[in-house]
C-alpha cells in the first residue's frame, strides 16, 4: 500500500495504520489504508480494531455487521480457523481522484483493477469519504454499511481522470 513520509501513516501497529497528515495527501492515504483493512479477507485481528476506531458515521454499526458476516461466510468456504485471514485481496490499486475537499471531510474515488467472474480484468471506481476526527482521518461508513452503491465500472479512456499512486510515496 502507498505510504508517504509527509502524509502518513506515521504509526502502523496491531493491524492499524494511523497518523495521517491533515491535508489532501493524508486523506487519500487514510482512505486507502482503512478501506483495505476493513475487508473481511484480512481477518478480525485487523478489521475489528479498524472498524471500531477508524470508521465513523450513521452506518458504522451496519458496516461492522456486514464485514463480520462476510468474514464468517468466507471463512466457512475456505475452511479457515476462526480468527485467521481468509483468501487474498485480488484487487490492484491504480489511482485516485479527489472529488471534493474541506478541512473536515474529503470525497474521493479510488481506481482499482481486479479479475471479474470470467477471468478478464475489470477496472472500477469506488467513492470513499473520510472525515477528520480532530486527530486523524476516519472512514465515513458507506450507506447501508457496504460499498455496493459506491462502485462504478470504469472504461479505459476514463482512467486518465485518476492520479496514479507513485512508488515510494
Amino acid at each position: 500500500m502507498p505510504v508517504s513520509s509527509q502524509s502518513g501513516p506515521r504509526i502502523s501497529s496491531e493491524g492499524q495504520a494511523r497518523g495521517f497528515a491533515h491535508d489532501p495527501g493524508g486523506a487519500v492515504l487514510a482512505a486507502v489504508h482503512i478501506v483495505v483493512r476493513v475487508n473481511p479477507q484480512v481477518g478480525p485481528a485487523v478489521f475489528e480494531p479498524t472498524l471500531r476506531t477508524q470508521v465513523v458515521g450513521a452506518d458504522a454499526a451496519a458496516m461492522r455487521v456486514q464485514v463480520e458476516q462476510a468474514y464468517d461466510e468466507l471463512r466457512g468456504q475456505a475452511g479457515a480457523a476462526d480468527g485467521q485471514p481468509v483468501g487474498r485481496l485480488n484487487a490492484t490499486l491504480l489511482g485516485y481522484r479527489i472529488v471534493s475537499y474541506t478541512d473536515d471531510e474529503v470525497v474521493l474515488r479510488l481506481l482499482t483493477e481486479a479479475p471479474d467472474g470470467s477471468g478478464s480484468s475489470l477496472m472500477v471506481s469506488t467513492e470513499v469519504r473520510v472525515r477528520w476526527t480532530g486527530s486523524d482521518w476516519a472512514l465515513l461508513a458507506p450507506a447501508g454499511g457496504t460499498f455496493d452503491e459506491a462502485v462504478t465500472v470504469v472504461l479505459d479512456p476514463y482512467t486518465a481522470m485518476f492520479l496514479p499512486f507513485s512508488a515510494g510515496g
